[in-house]
């Protein structure tokens, strides 16, 4: 298509359970005016099959000459999207046949607005949705309450409840920010980044207050796998959100997260040993706010690693 309205971005690397379904629920938007651009990090034949297996020209399957991270393989997506707005969608999430047709029209209507989004389903492996889990998921996240229609306060939905799912439950525009400050340190944490770069925009967003996505959890998802440096994103995401005057209001919230990161990655990197690097870390996060946990464990630090690790099991049991 020369001039789509959309540009769908599906990030993939080495993954192929979940992919078909994704992308057969994006074919399946009654609202037409798209592209699916499949960016896979990872060179995969099993993906490229299943991309031209669809058999469909709306479908473009890229990769990239080295492995860039999930952050920029997107970015090297979206600098080949030809759409006015993108959409991101999980590679193991699903589209309901409306969301485009709901999502696409507030931005349409005002180009202040920078972005709409919608509520949406959990479901299992299999595809079953958990109602139960679903309604919890909307009021942790702000969704449950909220009206439809403009934001009222878009900072306070992004940053104190995180709320919304911009990985699988918006469409917002190309044009919004500069693309550029999507860099390789927000690694996994890009939806929440954008988000963030989308509030300092100045824009405006729309809520559609309707379950229009499935958000899969499943035993394969990035928030299980374990690293020592997994959490770093949040130390750079919020030592930038603290530098950003549009967030100036939020300050004292964002010096307790950027400690609090401080002692997750210091806390995860004495788990995997590397001492020194944990002893910077929660040295760090005690002088930006001093904390009894951050401090006792880097007390821990300086424990032999047999007694250390007795220490950590006691405390987990």
């Amino acid at each position: 298509m020369a001039t789509p309205r959309v540009s769908i971005i599906v990030t993939v690397f080495n993954r192929t359970e979940f992919l078909p379904a994704a992308l057969q629920g994006a074919l399946n938007q009654s609202f037409q005016d798209f592209e699916i651009i499949v960016t896979d990090d990872s060179a995969s034949p099993a993906i490229q099959a299943i991309c031209e297996g669809f058999g469909s020209d709306r479908i473009r399957y890229r990769t990239n000459s080295e492995r860039l991270g999930v952050a920029l393989n997107l970015r090297a997506a979206v600098a080949e999207a030809k759409g006015t707005y993108i959409a991101i969608l999980n590679d193991d999430d699903i589209w309901e046949a409306e969301f485009l047709a709901r999502l696409v029209p507030p931005l349409d209507a005002d180009q202040g607005r920078v972005l709409a989004f919608s509520d949406h389903w959990i479901i299992d492996g299999k595809g079953s949705v958990d109602v139960a889990e679903t309604d919890a998921n909307s009021a942790r996240y702000g969704r449950a309450a909220l009206p439809e229609g403009e934001v009222a306060d878009l900072a306070e939905l992004v940053l104190i409840k995180n709320g919304v799912p911009l990985a699988m439950g918006s469409v917002f525009r190309r044009d919004a920010f500069d693309w550029a400050r999507v860099v390789k340190e927000v690694s996994g944490a890009y939806d929440y980044w954008i988000s963030c770069l989308l509030v300092s925009s100045g824009g405006r967003a729309y809520y559609v207050a309707q379950r229009l996505t499935r958000y899969r959890v499943h035993g394969a998802m990035e928030t299980v796998r374990k690293s020592a440096d997994k959490n770093e994103n949040q130390v750079f995401i919020n030592q930038r959100l603290l530098a950003d005057k549009a967030f100036s209001k939020y300050e004292g919230v964002l010096k307790q997260r950027y400690a609090w990161a401080l002692y997750t990655v210091g806390k995860d990197l004495l788990a995997f040993d590397r001492k020194q690097e944990a002893r910077d870390h929660l040295s760090r996060s005690i002088r930006v706010v001093f904390d009894k946990k951050a401090f006792a464990c880097l007390c821990l630090s300086y424990l032999p690693a047999p007694l250390r690790s007795a220490v950590f099991a006691l405390a987990r049991g």
